[in-house]
């Protein structure tokens, strides 16, 4: 009879430690192996039975992903920020351990992945949020460095300060260059993905924001209604209750890149003449401050993303002002 065996596994860039237990809980084997795939691969084979393993989301959780779990019963990949209650002295091989006994008990909350093309997706978005969010610094650095050369008369300008304010320049010149670059690149590759003609039917989606979407969905399907997907989005808040009494409420973790993508989608929507303004100019009819109205509008442009992609249609004005009263 196959036994099975409940793996932990710590990854760094240079090292992987693993723990491993069985279904009683004893330990079989806790060591450190370089992080190496084949290296990995060639040890999970040679436990045979059936393997079970679990190791946080991080940069490499893609890649482990990816080389894993052809090898293995289950690969789970959790999220993190359930599991630092848990998380007391630090090392790699307790950080394991942790893991492997989580895994045997059913503790683990996981994190979703598939390998597929859409999630490898992820990886060229990223790099383009980290070229934007360079581009922005070096802007505001650039303005902080003017605005303080006005203060000194011309005579009192630190002899420094020209050069810093070129080199600054000279970088953001390069930053934009690298922003064009990347904007070619994902417009054609989105291309692979017969959903992005659907999403970007949407008024304010277009290839950047389609491909945002596409690379951190993946699947339509993984979500049971869009209650969940406004919730993966970060575009609620819970209520806090207790003993009846209402303390406020509260945001819940969610998804910043969707969240980010779905509030500029509403800005630039209601900009336009489009079904998203009529819905838009009618929540604030009704009373809702521009706040609210906006809100409702990323989170109807949220449910029509997951319809349009589940259901493979275009958008249509239909479905969104069919419920809006006629203006007189």
């Amino acid at each position: 009879m196959n036994t099975t065996y409940y793996i932990g596994l710590d990854a760094h860039s240079s090292i992987c430690t693993l723990c491993v237990v069985d279904p009683r809980g004893q330990e079989i084997d806790n060591r450190t192996i370089v992080t190496n795939g084949r290296l990995l691969v060639d040890y999970i084979k040679s436990l045979g039975g059936k393997i079970i393993i679990a190791f946080e989301e991080c940069d490499l959780s893609c890649w482990l992903f990816d080389i894993l779990h052809r090898h293995a019963h289950e690969v789970i990949v959790c999220n993190p920020t359930q599991n630092a209650q848990y998380k007391r002295a630090k090392t790699d091989k307790l950080d394991a351990r942790n893991l492997a006994n989580l895994l045997r008990g059913g503790y683990l909350k996981s994190v979703f992945h598939d390998g597929s093309k859409r999630e490898k997706l992820r990886i060229l978005m990223s790099s383009y949020q980290d070229n934007v969010q360079e581009i922005v610094r070096l802007k505001n650095r650039l303005k902080t460095t003017k605005r303080r050369a006005k203060l000194f008369s011309k005579q009192d300008i630190p002899s420094h300060a020209s050069f810093i304010e070129e080199r600054l320049q000279a970088q953001l010149s390069q930053s934009l260059i690298t922003h064009e670059k990347y904007q070619a690149l994902i417009t054609k590759y989105i291309t692979c993905f017969k959903e992005a003609k659907f999403l970007m039917s949407i008024p304010g989606i277009a290839y950047i924001q389609s491909a945002k979407i596409i690379a951190q969905v993946i699947d339509p399907a993984r979500f049971e209604n869009k209650y969940k997907f406004f919730a993966y989005s970060g575009l609620v808040k819970h209520p806090r209750i207790s003993a009846e009494r209402k303390y406020g409420s509260t945001r819940i973790w969610g998804n910043r890149t969707l969240k980010c993508v779905f509030k500029m989608a509403a800005h630039s929507a209601i900009k336009g003449d489009n079904a998203l303004r009529k819905l838009y100019e009618h929540l604030r009819d009704r009373g809702l401050s521009d706040y609210s109205a906006r809100n409702a509008v990323a989170r109807k442009i949220a449910v029509l993303t997951l319809t349009l992609w589940k259901n493979s249609k275009f958008f249509d004005e239909k479905i969104v002002i069919a419920n809006l009263p006629v203006k007189g």
